[in-house]
């Protein structure tokens, strides 16, 4: 018993020593400095320079980064050279390592040893490069949301014709028809858009065509740039107004990249003391859930938030401790990002009597002129400047963000026209809270002031004062308060309150109530309250009570809107007051090729019925495909005339080809990534792929061609059998006269992957020399050709 204690101590020693011995085999090699043989193998003993590694030869690493303990996930590079380790800048810096004051060699490579504040080791076992950073080495991390590639834009050209055509016929004591198309020409190319839009009419005395808009607009979406000729509409701020002109526009157009956000984006930082979870609130609600490094860090995330919240980073390190910090902000639209700008330029001539004239323009060219800058994150100037057939316009304003108050901006500008002269101001603020939201904005001309849309007859006005207040009253309830006072040469003078409350009563039922009063004009004042019931299934009903200058109105409607993706959808109504009687009845249907619809209602002892159709005609490829009305990108699926395969959108499907091979597929967001994939399983068998999904970004108001490289084969399996009609030995090779080559299996069966109409196959193995004609015919779609049995004729050597 007594000598218990003493192997007691000995195993305890004895243990020790294993495990010192075991962590040396497993020790993280130092390579911040020492020779190469200092280094421990994994048998512990001291490690050679491999004979086939010079002096000062690199030797390439990949190996997984430790930054203070945690894992950057994905490996990246790095060099071994006389025992040094060495990584490129940019593999530092998206590690979070600062070296931006630090001269990498001339082959751009930095050694770990020369960074001041960090430590490297090198394990072997788990090819990890584990770094130890201080702090004032680190970066801060930047997690969230980074603004993504933009995707190169898959270039088409072709052809496409929108139309909607429609027939009315009036039934009572006036009886007409009338027949209308409205129709769009659209040319495209990746060298720009052109385009031609008009409306036919014919009926009550009318038998005319007339020319809407005309022009040519190239984009440039890598510097957010658009050229338009012809027909156009000037760029504008809040406080200048827009024309209808003729000439040639060049803007700055942030549409080209519906993804980049060109508001001032909050930046929520903090600290992990370890590794860390990260969770992002805006207002209660999740933003942003990811994982940081032991550091600082910061999360570049756009908050679905408008106006004013508060925002939460909460950090969770691996015990379960969390450290919780509150942020209020404000987010405004309107701002611009610091350093980016906005700009549009408009020379041409003014458009007089749009709809009704084809080619009436003003003989005097006018320009036009704005430009916006970020000065700050809570600063954004604005310039502004117009002029022609005599008039001079200019001014200036800014957008000021005050903090969590809200935004206030303003503007001036003066105008002279022969000898007239004239000034505008404009003061607003506006803000928007969870709760409560309120806006003023206060425009006044003097009566000399004129701008570019007076000359084209516009009406001038002289004031225009507005506010809105809205209020939260509850969970789905909320109510407005509005006053507007406007003075101007078209509508005259008015002053009117209106107030609203709006109420979601459930998940089915909805309420709205309104009230208004113009305080300037006699018997001007009224009212309404509705409610809304869903039914499910898209149905719903509504009833509304309307008063009017004091006459009554009631109207009850139900109502089914055709799916998205295609089907039918109705609409009744019924209303009557002290003057009338109204009764409406509609349906519709959205097919893949179009939208139809039919309608008739009586209005006091007049029936009027309409159909209509609208849709649109594609030209591209060599094919013409029928399609919805397409107002933006579209992709064309070739199939390589393999009909009934199917296409998906985003994994969704959305139709199958035609006997042709082709599916159009509208509704694509241009510029953007797109997926457009077939299911290569519901392939045929005997049909073979280049690639089963794309990536589609088709310009604006452009098509694409999808093309996954599909064909047929034209191969075979062959059963070869010798003059005496057995099957040939497995083993043998068979060649044909261009060079494919197969091995024949058992049963005397080879197969090929391409075969002509007639091939010459020559076959040999072990005693065995000989020669087959194949003769191949194309089987049923949908199968491979099973040919044979096919004689080999055996080769005789000359002599024999």
């Amino acid at each position: 018993m007594p000598a218990w204690p003493a192997l007691r101590v000995r195993a305890a020693c004895g243990f020790i020593a294993l495990c010192v011995i075991s962590s040396k085999v497993v020790a993280q090699d130092d390579i911040t400095g020492g020779p190469p043989a200092d280094m421990p193998n994994l048998a512990g003993a001291a490690r050679a320079m491999p004979a086939a590694s010079p002096p000062g030869a690199a030797q390439t690493l990949v190996l997984e980064i430790v930054l203070n303990g945690a894992s950057l996930g994905e490996p990246v590079t790095f060099q071994l050279r006389d025992g040094q380790l060495y990584a490129e800048p940019s593999t530092l810096e998206n590690a979070g390592v600062r070296v931006n004051d630090l001269t990498p060699d001339r082959d751009g490579w930095l050694a770990l040893s020369s960074i001041p504040g960090l430590r490297a080791d090198y394990s072997v076992a788990k090819q990890q490069a584990i770094l130890q950073v201080d702090e004032a080495r680190r970066v801060t991390q930047r997690i969230g949301y980074r603004t993504p590639s933009t995707p190169k834009a898959t270039p088409g050209t072709g052809f496409v014709l929108n139309y909607d055509i429609s027939y009315l016929r009036n039934v009572g004591e006036v009886h007409d028809d009338q027949f209308g198309v409205w129709s769009e020409q659209r040319f495209f190319t990746h060298y720009g858009v052109f385009d031609n839009t008009g409306t036919y009419l014919n009926g009550t005395g009318l038998n005319r065509y007339t020319r809407l808009d005309t022009n040519w607009t190239y984009s440039r979406p890598s510097t957010l740039f658009t050229m338009t000729v012809g027909d156009t509409i000037s760029g504008s701020l809040a406080w200048s107004r827009s024309v209808r002109y003729a000439g040639i526009q060049l803007q700055r157009d942030f549409s080209l990249r519906p993804d980049l956000i060109t508001f001032p984006l909050p930046v929520f930082a903090g600290s992990a003391a370890v590794p860390s979870a990260v969770d992002l609130y805006i207002n209660g609600l999740r933003q942003y859930s990811g994982n940081a490094a032991p550091g600082p860090f910061q999360i570049s995330q756009p908050p679905s938030l408008t106006g004013a919240g508060v925002a939460q980073v909460v950090v969770t390190d691996a015990l379960g401790r969390r450290v919780t910090t509150s942020i209020p902000l404000y987010i405004d639209t309107k701002l611009l990002a610091k350093g980016l700008s906005n700009y549009s330029v408009d020379v041409g001539f003014l458009r007089d009597n749009y709809t009704i004239r084809s080619n009436d323009y003003e003989s005097s060219p006018i320009f036009s002129g704005l430009y916006s800058y970020g000065v700050s994150d809570w600063l954004t100037l604005q310039a502004h400047a117009e002029g022609g057939q005599g008039l001079s316009n200019g001014g200036a304003g800014a957008i000021v963000g005050i903090g969590n108050a809200g935004v206030i901006s303003t503007a001036a500008a003066g105008s002279r026209l022969r000898g007239m002269t004239g000034a505008l101001l404009s003061v607003g603020y506006q803000y928007i809270g969870p709760k409560f939201s309120f806006t003023a904005q206060a425009t006044r001309a003097t009566d000399g002031y004129r701008d570019i849309g007076a000359l084209s007859g516009t009406s001038l006005f002289e004031h225009i004062y507005q506010s809105t207040a809205s209020v939260a009253l509850g969970r789905g309830q909320s109510a407005s308060l509005s006053y507007i006072d406007s003075l101007d040469s078209f509508a005259g003078h008015a002053r009117v309150v209106t107030l609203a409350y709006n109420a979601q009563l459930g998940r089915r039922w909805s309420l709205f109530a309104t009230a208004y009063r113009d305080f300037l004009q006699r018997d001007v004042w009224g009212g309404s309250i509705g409610v809304t019931i869903a039914l499910g299934g898209n149905t719903s009903v509504a009833t509304t009570l309307a008063q009017n200058g004091g006459h009554m109105t009631a109207d009850v409607t139900a109502s089914r809107p055709a799916d998205f993706s295609g089907g039918w959808g109705w609409s009744v109504q019924g209303g009557a007051g002290a003057d009338y009687r109204h009764a409406f009845a509609g349906a519709n249907y959205r097919a893949s090729f179009g939208d139809f619809q039919a309608t008739a209602q009586r209005f006091n002892g007049v029936t009027t019925a309409t159909a209509e159709a609208a849709g649109a005609l594609v030209v591209m490829d060599g094919t013409v495909l029928p399609s919805r009305t397409l107002t933006d990108g579209f992709a064309l699926v070739s199939s390589d005339g393999i009909a009934r395969v199917p296409v998906l959108q985003e994994n969704r499907l959305v139709g199958a080809t035609n006997r042709r091979g082709y599916l159009l597929v509208p509704d694509l967001t241009s510029y953007q990534r797109n997926q457009i994939a077939i299911d290569p399983l519901a392939l045929p068998a005997d049909v073979r792929i280049e690639r089963t999904g794309l990536d589609i970004a088709p310009e604006r108001r452009s098509g694409a061609l999808a093309h996954f490289g599909m064909e047929r084969y034209r191969g075979a399996s062959v059963s070869f059998v010798d003059a005496n009609g057995r099957a040939l030995p497995a083993g043998a090779t068979a060649t044909t006269a261009s060079g494919a080559a197969a091995t024949v299996g058992y049963d005397g069966i080879a197969f090929f992957d391409k075969l002509d109409a007639s091939n010459t196959v020559t076959i040999r193995g072990k005693d065995l020399d000989c020669t087959a004609i194949v003769a191949y015919e194309t089987p049923a779609a949908g199968t491979l050709a099973q040919l044979g049995p096919v004689p080999c004729i055996a080769n005789r050597s000359d002599g024999r």
